[in-house]
């Protein structure tokens, strides 16, 4: 077996980049995702490496980068740095070895100089025709190549334009087919579109709001009670706006959106988007268990969100563009990271750092604009007034080249690079979902078993399965059968000579009152309550049990069918789950009960209760059982064979109850409510409790603090 002990190693490893906030070092990261939705961060092969810092001063300019507010590149490879300070605006062209061309000075048709201080964004065309993004003066100028205003676009003159709309431009982006983009500070409404002759479009691609069931709930009330007077006070929940976007090699537009989390203490979801020409959203997040997903419901950035000096670190992504290969990067400007997916989402790779303090090459203070050149990378660095280029290493080419031949379909021709990249490092989970896929076709599937796990890729796991079943069967079929004949006449003729012979297999009465729970709960139960059948030390091992059976069937099913890892899963939860519920039931059951006439006494509730969940037991145990040789296809069968369990064993509970109470269905129901409404309040007032005594440990702790330093 193939197994990689190194990849467990790494996805343990804790992602010392956020949990230590202050650094500013460079680091380099990526992701082991899980079918259970889990992801781990683990320390990863730099894909880019920082090779150059681009500064006022290395390229000999006595005025330094003050107010850098974008970079992009042109067709032609040269580089724009703009810098748009209050008073010191300017652009700046480098050549493609990042050597300086010359300064722009922007005139208009009589050569006298434009002020556009305050300017955040620039895009050259295929054209060499330079935009630039005059925020301040609510206008996008029009260049040449040497810097002339050619012409200038205003707020549009149309009825699309709401009353009160503030046209602030931020950003420029333009297609192949010469459709212009404009994003407008704060706005909401989406990228103001115009077609290539310049006429106002409308409105592009914007973000919805997304509603919950409270959300629903509200709108609902508020148009059954609303008025003029709570009108007026009401708030309405507005979309996010982009905060910046550029165009994919196939012409749809990127966008990204900055916050996206509704509170402090998340990062939101659906950051960017690839967008058609309706404006409809087609990037999808393809997941390991073959699932698709749109990006709206993913999360390109960390699941958690740090706290330093108690105030939450909350990312923010401010930039993104696309390479040749419609590789996505976007720059977060919270930690100094640029994440890089590609089409469908996944994460090739992490890099960069700073935290807003970094100072060496690599790190940020204030990351603001991000472009690609080929195979670098720059991003441009407010706080520290440079421009940073990455360039892809040797491995990360390797990377790239193996998941480019995956995505198209080569997986055999893939294998190679994939081989390759393993080598340097053994945490990468796309390689060994690509060596999976490679060794499926290549007709290997013991290997594509191994690799497929290594790599948590359900799909070709299940492909693999399904065929090494296929194999086994028919090789073995008259063996199988032979057993299957052998086993069946087996038990077949036990039963019969058992009959016959009246054969006594169990002699403890207590043992024959609970055999009979599932075939005839009535008589067990009967049993249970007036012949003092029920038995503590039988309960207390199928509570046992049952806390075995959930842990097995967590972590101890097979590939398939295992819905926890090691890092995930927390066996305290699943003991509360089981033990600590049904004896909640019981202590609750027990109590609500006495005081409602009810003649069952607790040793005989707990016994009764813990009786009922013998089939979901049964077929919890017997689900793990036949998680090791079924595929995923068979998935649905157990599903359903765990859904009839809980059914049965509920319809025992109601037996079993209503036997040792004494009740009727309808008494037993209106005490089963209050039941449930006991344990709720039982759960709510251990929690606030546990709460109280945190916050009192706060308290102390900072008042020890405070008598300590003064």
């Amino acid at each position: 077996m193939k197994r990689i002990s190194a990849l467990a190693g790494a996805a343990a490893a804790l992602f010392v980049m956020l949990i230590s906030p202050v650094s500013a070092a460079a680091d380099s990261f990526a992701r082991v995702e899980t079918r259970d939705g889990d992801r781990s961060a683990v320390i990863a092969r730099e894909i880019y490496e920082p090779i150059r810092s681009i500064t006022a001063d290395t390229l000999g300019l006595e005025r330094s980068f003050e107010g850098l507010t974008d970079v992009c590149t042109g067709r032609d490879g040269k580089i724009y740095v703009l810098c748009g300070g209050e008073g010191n605006a300017r652009i700046i062209v480098l050549d493609s070895d990042y050597k300086l061309l010359h300064e722009l000075t922007v005139t208009d048709a009589n050569g006298d100089t434009v002020d556009y201080s305050g300017a955040q964004g620039i895009f050259v065309d295929k054209d060499g025709r330079i935009y630039v993004a005059d925020t301040n003066n609510a206008r996008v100028l029009l260049l040449d190549q040497s810097g002339r205003m050619t012409d200038s676009f205003g707020v549009p003159d149309s009825s699309l334009i709401p009353e009160d709309f503030t046209y602030q431009p931020t950003r420029i982006a333009k297609d192949d087919k010469e459709y212009l983009y404009v994003l407008s500070n704060g706005c909401y409404y989406g990228a103001l579109s115009f077609a290539p002759d310049g006429e106002f479009l409308g409105f592009y691609g914007a973000n919805t709001v997304s509603a919950t069931a409270l959300d629903t709930l509200a709108f609902l009330w508020e148009k059954l009670t609303g008025n003029d007077t709570k009108k007026a006070y009401s708030m309405k929940k507005l979309p996010y706006s982009f905060v910046d976007f550029c165009t994919d090699p196939d012409g749809f537009l990127i966008t990204c959106t900055g916050k996206t989390g509704m509170y402090s203490l998340e990062n939101g979801k659906g950051q960017i988007k690839k967008i058609t020409s309706n404006g409809a959203n087609i990037l999808y997040k393809n997941s390991t268990d073959g699932s698709t997903s749109a990006s709206t419901s993913f999360n390109f950035l960390e699941d958690e969100v740090t706290v330093h000096n108690k105030v939450p670190r909350t990312q923010n992504l401010v930039a993104v563009d696309t390479d040749t290969d419609g590789v996505m990067y976007a720059l977060d400007q919270t930690y100094g990271f640029v994440y890089v997916y590609d089409s469908e989402c996944n994460l090739l790779g992490a890099f960069g750092g700073g935290v807003q303090e970094g100072k060496q090459i690599g790190t940020f203070g204030k990351a603001v604009a991000l472009t690609v050149s080929g195979t670098d990378v720059l991003i441009a660095d407010q706080e520290n007034r440079s421009v940073t280029v990455f360039r892809r290493t040797d491995y990360g080419q390797l990377l790239y080249q193996a998941q480019s031949l995956y995505l198209s379909g080569d997986y055999v021709d893939a294998e190679p690079y994939w081989q390759q990249v393993l080598a340097q490092d053994a945490s990468c989970q796309l390689a060994y979902r690509g060596l999976g896929m490679a060794s499926y076709g290549n007709g290997d599937y013991e290997a594509a078993l191994d690799y497929a796990e290594a790599g948590h890729d359900y799909t070709v796991y299940d492909l693999a399965w399904q065929a090494t079943l296929s194999n086994g069967a028919a090789q073995h079929f008259v063996w199988i059968a032979l057993a299957v004949v052998v086993l069946l006449g087996g038990v077949i003729w036990f039963a019969v000579y058992a009959k016959k012979k009246q054969l006594v297999l169990v002699r403890s009465e207590k043992l024959r009152t609970y055999g009979r729970v599932i075939f005839h709960p009535f008589d067990a139960f009967t049993a249970v309550k007036y012949k003092q059948q029920g038995s503590w030390i039988i309960g207390i091992i199928l509570t046992i049990l049952l806390y075995v059976s959930f842990v097995l069937k967590a972590t101890g099913s097979g590939f398939l069918f295992r819905t926890a890892t090691p890092q995930s899963y927390n066996a305290l939860y699943t003991l509360l789950q089981t033990i600590g519920l049904l004896l909640l039931w019981s202590v609750a059951n027990w109590l609500v009960c006495s005081m409602f006439s009810g003649k069952g006494r607790f040793h005989e509730v707990f016994a009764a209760s813990t009786y009922a969940f013998t089939p979901l037991i049964a077929m919890t145990f017997l689900e793990v059982i036949l998680s090791q040789f079924l595929p995923l296809s068979a998935s649905g069968i157990l599903s359903g064979m765990n859904t009839i369990a809980w059914i049965y064993s509920l319809f025992l509970l109601c037996i079993a109850m209503m036997t040792v109470h004494e009740y009727d269905f309808f008494k037993f129901l209106a005490t089963g409510i209050g039941v449930v409404f006991f344990m709720i309040v039982a759960v709510f007032v251990v929690i606030f409790l546990v709460t109280m005594l945190s916050l009192v440990k706060e308290f102390i702790g900072e008042l020890y603090e405070e008598i300590v330093f003064r």
